[in-house]
C-alpha cells in the first residue's frame, strides 16, 4: 500500500473523508501527486473541510508595529514585599499553623514559642503575620528548639514581582525606565503577561558582559512564582497606523510571500494573495502591499490549505448534436465522496 492510499484509508477509518489534504514535505509536489504543486487559485471548502483543517481567520488591521528587544530572564520577589520571622528568645516551637505555600493575611496566627525562662507555666509568645502573602522558606517545625535570631520562615507578597532580564552591553542605550514589556513564561506558553521596565543593576556581569534589567509585573493570580524562567519582549520604539497581520498568516519564502484571504461573500472560499511585508515585532508583521485593512486572512490551518487537492464538480454530458460539452464548474475542495 503506497503512502497516499494509506493516508486516504486513515481518513476513511477515523472519519468520512471531506477533503483531500497532502502535507508538504519540502518538495514542489504534494506527496503522491505527480505534477501537483502548491495551490495558486481560489479554493472553496466544505464546512467540514474548514473544521478538519482547523482554519481560523483574523482581520488585517491598522495597528502599531513595535521595535522590540528580546531578552531572557527569571522571576524574583520584590525585596520590599518580603517579611522574615525570627525569635528574640530561646525556646521551642509548641504550635505551628502554616506550611510552605500557604497564603496568610496580615495579623493571622503563624506559630507559638514556649520560652526557656523558668515559670509555671513557662511564658509563651505568639507570632502573627506582619504582612499578607505566601509562606516560603520555612525552617520551623513543632517541637523544634529555637535560638535568638534563628530564621523561622519567610512571608512573600507575590501579587507584584520583578522579572530580571539580562541584556548585552550594546543594548543598554535602547532600554529605558517606563518601557512596556510582554512576558511569556514556560509554565504558561499561551498567556502573555505585561510589565514595565523599572531600573537595572548597578554594574555589568564581568563574565557575560550583560546588565540585569528589572521589569515590574503585576501578578494578582499568583501564577508567576520565584525562579520561573521567562522570555521578555521589551518595546523600544513604535510605528503608528500600518496595515498588519499576525505572523502566522504569512507563508512562503523571501520574495515569494503570500496569505490566504477569505472571500467576503463566501466564508468557505480562500484566495491565495501575494504580499510584500515590512517591519515586524513579536506579534504582527507589516503588510506593505497585497492586503487592505479589514480583510480576513487565514492564521491557522493555512499551511495545509496550500496543498488541498481541489475536487472539481463533474462536467455535464456532451450535447446530443456533438458540438461540444458544457464547461466544468469551478474547482472546489469537495466532500470526498466522488473520486
Amino acid at each position: 500500500m503506497n503512502r497516499s492510499r494509506a493516508l486516504l484509508l486513515s481518513l476513511v477509518v477515523f472519519g468520512a473523508p471531506v477533503f483531500s489534504v497532502l502535507a508538504h514535505e519540502g518538495h514542489n509536489q504534494a506527496p503522491g501527486e505527480a505534477g501537483a504543486g502548491p495551490l495558486t487559485g481560489p479554493v472553496t471548502l466544505t464546512p467540514q473541510a474548514v473544521k478538519n483543517l482547523g482554519l481560523k481567520v483574523e482581520s488585517a488591521e491598522l495597528r502599531t508595529i513595535e521595535k522590540t528587544l528580546t531578552a531572557l530572564g527569571h522571576v524574583e520577589v520584590d525585596p520590599a514585599r518580603v517579611a522574615s520571622l525570627s525569635s528574640r528568645i530561646s525556646g521551642r516551637v509548641t504550635r505551628l499553623a502554616v506550611k510552605e505555600g500557604d497564603t496568610v493575611a496580615k495579623g493571622d496566627f503563624i506559630l507559638e514559642i514556649e520560652s526557656r525562662q523558668i515559670g509555671d507555666p513557662p511564658p509563651r509568645i505568639e507570632f502573627k503575620a506582619p504582612i499578607g502573602g505566601t509562606i516560603l522558606d520555612r525552617h520551623a517545625f513543632t517541637g523544634d528548639s529555637v535560638e535568638p535570631d534563628n530564621h523561622l520562615l519567610k512571608i512573600v507578597d507575590l501579587s507584584s514581582l520583578y522579572i530580571v532580564a539580562r541584556i548585552y552591553e550594546g543594548q543598554i542605550a535602547q532600554v529605558q525606565d517606563g518601557q512596556k514589556v510582554r512576558i511569556r513564561a514556560e509554565a504558561y506558553p499561551d498567556q502573555v503577561f505585561t510589565g514595565v521596565v523599572e531600573g537595572h543593576t548597578a554594574q555589568l556581569d564581568p563574565d557575560t558582559r550583560t546588565l540585569g534589567v528589572r521589569v515590574r509585573v503585576e501578578n494578582p493570580d499568583r501564577k508567576l512564582l520565584p525562579n520561573m524562567r521567562a522570555t521578555l519582549t521589551i518595546v523600544t520604539a513604535e510605528a503608528d497606523s500600518v496595515i498588519t497581520a499576525p505572523h502566522s498568516a504569512v507563508l512562503g519564502e523571501a520574495g515569494n510571500l503570500f496569505v490566504f484571504v477569505q472571500d467576503d461573500k463566501d466564508m468557505n472560499t480562500f484566495v491565495r494573495t501575494n504580499v510584500v511585508v515590512g517591519q515586524r515585532d513579536d506579534r504582527y508583521v507589516e503588510i506593505i502591499e497585497g492586503v487592505l485593512p479589514g480583510a480576513n486572512v487565514a492564521v491557522a490551518g493555512n499551511y495545509q490549505l496550500q496543498y488541498v487537492t481541489p475536487t472539481p464538480k463533474p462536467t455535464a454530458p456532451a450535447q446530443a448534436n456533438g458540438k461540444g460539452a458544457t464547461k466544468a464548474a469551478p474547482a472546489t475542495a469537495g466532500d470526498g465522496h466522488k473520486h
